[in-house]
This record gives C-alpha cells, structure tokens and sequence, in this order.
C-alpha cells in the first residue's frame, strides 16, 4: 500500500511522511534531491531543466520498482514529475521527456491515498531558505508560487482518495500535540477507507 505525502517545497512532505511510517511502523520512500546535481542549477536560472527532470525521472524509477510489499508513506507521487515538467520544460523537451518515461516507466506505481500539505507562499519561502540546502538556497520566490499554483490545480482535478490538510496550521516537528492531531487525522481517514481496524 502507497501512501503519498505530496505539496510544494516547504510544506513540510518529508516530516511528515517520516512522522508517519515511524507511527504506523511502515517503510518509507524518500526523494534525494541532494543527489541531482542540475538543480541547484535550475532553481538559479532554468539551466539543465531536461537534466534535473531526467535525473529525478531515474532515481524515481529505481525507487518504484523496488517498494516494499507492505505499507509504505512517500513524500512524493508517480504524478510529480507531471506537474513540474510542465513548468520547467519546453514544449518539445517535455514531449521528448514523456516519450522517455512512458519507456521507463509504462506502469507507475498506484497511491492508495494521497495526503495534500501546503502552506501560505511566505511560509513556504522561509521554510525553504531556512534549510540551508545549497540547491533550495537558488530557489526564485516567483519559481515557488508556480509549483504551488499547480499543485492546487492538480488537486482540483484529483479523483483518488485524498486527505487535505492544507487548512491544518500545526507545527507538528515541533509540537507532539500537534503531531498526534496529524496521525489521528490520517489514521482517521485510514480506518475510513477501511485499511486499518
């Protein structure tokens, strides 16, 4: 079972997929974008987008072809690459990316539920800045407020399962209150769905 934690840069996906998998004792698939050495690049100028997306199309790739058997909380989706191609490529270099992809990955893995972060754009800014990455470190404010205006519109027209949470302002790295709130919610909507008694 796959259970996505997907949402802008910031938003706090890989936390809380961490918090998760420790509350549910399940596996975890992590994105490295520390590995890919284009995008500090990208994030700066644009340079080497059909790199940086072909980098993170392998990496991705490798990781879905080796999910665990049991449960496991990501904190990124088969769909990602979708929504930020689309922003970073052209129209021939996506075209050319796609044709890429569909070869390397005909059958992207299924999200049994998908759980939604977001956070106002400034959060999302300070947060990012505050990480000290050297590749979030280039990353343009204006490059930031259009991932964040596409994953609204992909959430918009998503029609699997769903557990939005961009209204829940907690600090759950911070506060264990809060993070008790976050994984009764998800538990809550687990036991809905009806993967767990």
């Amino acid at each position: 079972m796959l259970i996505v934690v997907e949402g802008p840069m910031g938003a706090g996906k890989t936390s809380l997929t961490q918090l998760l998998a420790r509350h549910f004792d399940a596996e975890t698939c992590l994105e490295m974008p520390g590995d890919n050495p284009f995008l500090a690049e990208l994030y700066a100028d644009g340079r080497h987008a059909l790199a940086t997306e072909l980098h993170f199309l392998l990496q991705r790739c490798a990781q879905w072809q080796a999910l665990p058997a049991g449960w496991c909380f990501s904190d990124h989706g088969p769909d990602k690459d979708l929504l930020f191609t689309t922003q970073t490529l052209s129209a021939a270099e996506r075209d050319l990316y796609l044709q890429i992809r569909a070869r390397l990955l005909p059958q992207p893995p299924q999200v049994d539920l998908m759980i939604f972060l977001d956070a106002p754009l400034e959060v999302l800014h300070a947060r990012v800045r505050a990480r000290g990455d050297q590749w979030d470190a280039a990353m343009q404010r204006e490059y930031l407020a259009g991932v964040q205006a596409r994953y609204a519109d992909f959430f918009a027209g998503y029609s699997g399962a769903v557990l939005d949470l961009r209204g829940e302002n907690l600090d759950f790295v911070a506060h264990k209150k809060d993070a008790k709130i976050l994984t009764d919610l998800v538990g809550n909507k687990l036991h809905e769905l009806g993967w767990r008694s």
